[in-house]
């Protein structure tokens, strides 16, 4: 098997392969062509030949399985489901507080009296506990 070996020297980098070729201490490298299987053998032992994958190899992996896609999207699903669920119970838990803490609010329309006060229609907080842990239940 005969193979050839150019290097365009206006690429930097065969400009660097070539002058570390061109240095070589002959003492060390009995020729040029040695160096080169020596350097491929290196690389090969160290790396494997399963990180030089086929052109085909290279082209398979780009495509996406569906095992992947229904994977990714059980985990979009399910994260968005966590989110919600701790955005509700955020909601709930500040309306629980805000409804032990409330003040009633007045807003005067011109033609009513000022002294009139609406009445109070606010839950009790264990009605509100029980629609929060029906809420909590129900999503799971």
């Amino acid at each position: 098997m005969e193979s050839t070996f150019r290097l365009n020297l206006l690429n930097p980098q065969h400009a660097k392969i070539n002058e570390v070729i061109k240095g070589l201490n002959p003492k060390i490298y009995k020729s040029k062509n040695q160096f080169l299987i020596e350097a491929c053998e290196f690389y090969i032992d160290h790396y494997g030949e399963d990180d030089i994958p086929s052109k085909e190899e290279k082209r398979y992996e780009q495509f996406v399985t569906r095992d992947e896609i229904e994977k990714i999207k059980k985990e979009i699903e399910y994260s968005a489901m966590s989110e919600a669920r701790k955005e509700v119970i955020s909601l709930l838990g500040g309306a629980l507080a805000g409804v032990k803490n409330s003040q009633p609010v007045v807003i005067a329309n011109p033609q009513e009296d000022m002294e009139e006060q609406p009445e109070e229609d606010v839950m009790n907080d264990s009605d509100v506990a029980g629609l929060a842990m029906g809420w909590m239940l129900k999503g799971d």
